[in-house]
């Protein structure tokens, strides 16, 4: 495996010399200095990402037809690029400061692992829109889900527009199972 490293930082300086070596890295205040070239590799992969993303957007249309478990990649991909660049503008607006994004807390242990209705996840759907993050929750069936922010708005704008009746079955079969999320999620996103 070091032989591999070796080679690996050998090819990287002969194609694009020394990265640390470069004027706009401060290496000294640099935390953890393990000399893996993260950041390079990072880069390479946004790379690929931001070609890939492009063409894709080129390709689609807006009424295209796609599988779900297509929706689902693109969506995670962009929740996932989100959840990095926000916790990178975090680090690098206050580095070495507690970070707000770093905690601990299972979120199994704040109550959502006994989901009932909508209300009890309703809070956390409210801040998933208003912080623009994903949150999870076990269904009845004790399948886990995870509720992206432009879904949690779907749903809470949906929500709020059916009477009472309605509100009801909308609330149960939202924490049903993951079949009928998934389907109360796809009414209300149409």
């Amino acid at each position: 495996m070091k032989r591999l490293k070796n080679i690996y930082r050998k090819q990287i300086s002969e194609h694009c010399g020394d990265p640390l070596a470069h004027p706009e890295y401060d290496t000294e205040n640099v935390k953890m200095n393990y000399n893996d070239y993260e950041g390079r590799m990072s880069k390479q992969n946004l790379y690929k990402l931001h070609k890939y993303s492009g063409e894709l957007f080129e390709m689609l249309h807006d009424h295209q037809e796609m599988e779900s478990w297509v929706q689902e990649k693109i969506a995670k991909a962009a929740d996932y690029i989100s959840s990095v660049k926000h916790y990178l503008d975090y680090e690098m607006q206050y580095p070495g400061q507690e970070n707000a994004f770093d905690d601990d807390i299972d979120p199994y242990e704040m109550g959502f692992n006994e989901v009932h209705s909508l209300d009890d996840i309703l809070p956390a759907i409210k801040r998933s829109i208003k912080e623009n993050t994903s949150f999870k929750f076990r269904t009845r069936d004790d399948y886990e889900v995870i509720v992206n922010p432009r879904i949690s708005k779907n749903i809470y704008e949906t929500y709020l527009k059916l009477n009472e009746h309605n509100k009801e079955k909308f609330s149960n079969n939202l924490v049903e199972s993951k079949t009928s999320f998934w389907k109360v999620a796809s009414f209300a996103t149409a």
